[in-house]
């Protein structure tokens, strides 16, 4: 019984780790998609549309579609707000700020929210890793947007990334509820449907042209199917043997990936701190995974001896 939950408690922080690989190129494809001609807004929108979608065929081949029982409205309502303003404030902070910076620092204030969240309305304490992972990562959060020495200013495009990180976790202790009724797929595509119609205004104000070429309906099926429903069914997935807390923290993965992205392929600069940064936000992942399983380990042995 305790191999089983061991394994699958490694199984749920690779999950969510996978799923950050998976949301850590959207900014790089809203970088290619403002280049064609795109906005922050319509690129959300379109994401959670084309997401939507992706997954109402899924669950229908899988025969997965939902009932009507199962879906308190409150519930609903606060993780589709989270996600929503998510979008929307982070596809905005991405151009304030960089695609470096402002990923780093959405999913650097998530973890703080989150555990909060969690105790008060999940109460879910969060095991004693999560306390030195969670301090090396805002260490590395620091780093990550320190600029020859002073760092930046709220001004100087973090209001974005902060509300985006507040959404995120939001909808991260929201929708936990729901896992114990649906699958995640399930929820996501009832999440991604909501939120896509109530983006969708946006196709009539913002500029569409760009999303009839070959590059706009690449650009579109990368961020539906890649970054919205399989970076979160993964997530989800992830959730349901994780708490909320780690499973927040564990997301920093996504930023560390996206810092490399946007420093090699959108050519931003990379300093000394931004490296140790980096750094400090992997050695956090990697504390979140090894040493719940050290605690158990050594539970084990003691109970041998």
């Amino acid at each position: 019984m305790e191999n089983n939950r061991n394994s699958a408690g490694l199984r749920g922080a690779l999950y969510i780790v996978a799923g950050a690989l998976c949301f850590s190129t959207s900014g790089l494809t809203q970088a290619l998609a403002v280049a064609e001609g795109a906005t922050p807004l319509l690129v959300g929108g379109i994401r959670m549309l084309a997401g939507g979608l992706a997954l109402f065929l899924w669950c229908a081949w899988r025969k997965k579609l939902p009932t009507r029982q199962g879906w308190p409205l409150r519930t609903v309502a606060l993780s589709a707000l989270g996600i929503v303003g998510y979008q929307l404030c982070f596809f905005t902070g991405l151009i304030h700020s960089g695609v470096a910076v402002g990923t780093m620092v959405t999913m650097g204030f998530t973890p703080l929210v989150t555990a909060v969240l969690a105790w008060l309305f999940l109460h879910e304490k969060p095991v004693a890793a999560w306390y030195p992972a969670t301090a090396l990562a805002c260490a590395g959060l620091v780093l990550m947007h320190w600029s020859g020495g002073v760092a930046a200013s709220f001004t100087d495009g973090l209001f974005f990334p902060l509300c985006a990180g507040a959404c995120y976790a939001v909808y991260l202790v929201a929708c936990k509820p729901l896992m114990h009724k649906h699958a995640p797929e399930t929820i996501m595509m009832v999440l991604f449907l909501l939120c896509g119609t109530a983006l969708l205004p946006l196709l009539y104000f913002e500029p569409t042209a760009w999303l009839f070429s070959v590059q706009g309906v690449l650009i579109v099926l990368h961020l539906g199917l890649v970054t919205a429903a399989l970076g979160y069914c993964l997530t989800l997935a992830g959730l349901q043997q994780t708490p909320a807390a780690i499973a927040s923290t564990l997301g920093l993965a996504e930023p560390l990936c996206a810092a490399l992205l946007g420093f090699f392929c959108l050519g931003e600069v990379a300093t000394g701190y931004s490296i140790l940064g980096m750094f400090f936000l992997f050695v956090s992942a990697l504390l979140l995974i090894i040493l719940p399983q050290w605690e158990i380990f050594k539970m084990k042995n003691y109970k041998f001896l």
